[in-house]
């Protein structure tokens, strides 16, 4: 009698583990019917973490990384850009109030590395380091402007640059199943410039100069297949100061400038991305 309770209680014990198990993992098939053993439940847990990840049935409640949107993961990219520069420099004063100007258009390139965890399912940490080559030149500028008493024609005259920049920020994909994404982040800008800015008594020169960037971006990544993409984007690069040896065009930002938000520069890229998932780890920062 007294072995045939503890049979029950032991049956009733199990039975009340499989439920619980249930519950926390929102899995109402986890374990077989009739089962009454709790491994067959985990060996049907680890069997749905081995499912393919490019599989097409989404399921973002076993602690795996939810395929909705295949662009979000861990990425490595290449890319490359045509950019175009607006600051001190330029013949508009304010950018593209006049239309395109072709002297302040040029190119660049880049490689970026995009990290899932721990920012979730919709969103990567994206590390960016970029190179490229800015120049700008108003010398053709023919209104006239006083500084000091003194009139002096508007141009100042010419810059190139080649630079470097680092950037780190946020890649946010606000549609599960789009490769639309909004990225925003905070860079360092080195730039090595020439400059040339004789109407004003400056001769030609060279500087180093290093200037903290605000980067704003949005593009879309069409999948190709397997684990690769094809991107396009747009944004923009905008300096937080403008001074001395913090700047892009090796001008200072005046006070009787009408362009008061320092130096910048446009960007349109195209790009080619590997994304891949460490699911281990995902599981790890589900649970």
């Amino acid at each position: 009698m007294c072995a045939q309770m503890l049979e029950t209680m032991k049956n009733i014990f199990v039975c009340l583990s499989f439920v619980l198990l249930g519950v926390m993992v929102h899995i109402p098939d986890v374990y077989a019917e009739g089962s009454n053993k709790t491994e067959i439940a985990h060996g049907a847990r680890t069997a749905q973490y081995n499912k393919p990840i490019w599989g097409k049935k989404a399921n973002s409640r076993t602690g795996l990384y939810t395929i909705r949107n295949k662009s979000v993961g861990n990425g490595v990219c290449l890319n490359f850009n045509a950019l175009y520069y607006y600051g001190d420099v330029d013949m508009l004063d304010q950018a593209f109030i006049h239309g395109f100007q072709p002297q302040n258009f040029s190119v660049g390139g880049g490689l970026h590395f995009a990290y899932l965890q721990p920012m979730g399912r919709f969103a990567n940490w994206r590390f960016t380091l970029g190179a490229g080559y800015l120049h700008g030149n108003d010398s053709a500028r023919t209104e006239t402007r006083t500084v000091g008493g003194v009139t002096k024609n508007a141009g100042k005259g010419s810059f190139s640059s080649v630079f470097g920049e680092f950037d780190a920020g946020v890649e946010f994909y606000p549609f599960p199943r789009a490769g639309f994404y909004v990225y925003v982040g905070l860079g360092l800008a080195v730039s090595h410039i020439k400059y040339d800015f004789i109407k004003y008594g400056i001769p030609e020169g060279k500087t180093v100069s290093v200037l903290p960037v605000l980067p704003v971006e949005i593009g879309y990544n069409f999948y190709l297949g397997g684990s690769f993409f094809l991107g396009i984007s747009v944004a923009c690069h905008q300096g937080l100061m403008d001074m001395g040896k913090a700047n892009l065009d090796a001008w200072p930002l005046e006070s009787t400038s009408k362009f008061q938000w320092g130096d910048g520069y446009f960007q349109i890229g195209l790009s080619l991305s590997y994304r891949w998932h460490n699911c281990e780890t995902c599981r790890i920062s589900k649970w």
